[in-house]
């Protein structure tokens, strides 16, 4: 396999920064193969990908975009996870490595145009998942629709009550006279 050129490098850098639905930047100091290996495997399970990036390139290719505002982290050894669809899930991915590997240290993250700290992508990992969201969501519309069927159902109930008990009533009349 033929080593890229920086400026194929570069390009492809723009091309993932581009797709990107959100992204988050690591430190990496004395990560092995494998264990490379095993973040990678992990974010392709979160629809992402990760690339070790040399800072001028990565700023070279953020050049002319929103994602230039993220220059200041490209310092030191650099690692950006690019999330394809789910950014929760890029920034829950790359948490859990984290916290289980001391070499991975988040430095931030980038959504929607904003520059996240690595709070910020640590918080965004907390976030329940889309799915999670979704059904309470729809919960949430379904429980007014149920209390009030059930509370326009009152009336007919206490109806239906009413005219068995008279029911009752004159059946125990006749049966009695």
């Amino acid at each position: 396999m033929r080593k890229m050129s920086k400026a194929d490098t570069v390009e492809a850098m723009r091309r993932a920064i581009a797709s990107q639905k959100g992204a988050v930047v690591a430190a990496h100091r004395g990560l092995t193969v494998a264990e490379v290996t095993s973040l990678r495997k992990k974010l392709r399970e979160a629809n992402a990908e990760f690339k070790v990036v040399k800072n001028p390139l990565i700023r070279l290719a953020a050049k002319g975009t929103d994602f230039a505002k993220l220059d200041d982290v490209f310092t030191g050894p650099t690692a950006v996870g690019f999330a394809k669809s789910d950014p929760v899930a890029l920034a829950k991915a790359m948490k859990d490595f984290a916290g289980g590997n001391p070499k991975v240290k988040l430095k931030a993250g980038y959504l929607d145009g904003k520059v996240l700290s690595a709070k910020d992508v640590e918080a965004l990992a907390d976030t329940p998942s889309r799915q999670v969201l979704l059904a309470r969501l729809a919960g949430g519309l379904a429980a007014p629709l149920t209390r009030l069927v059930q509370a326009l159902s009152g009336p007919e109930r206490k109806l239906v009550y009413a005219l068995n008990a008279v029911h009752d009533q004159k059946s125990k009349q006749t049966s009695a006279g």
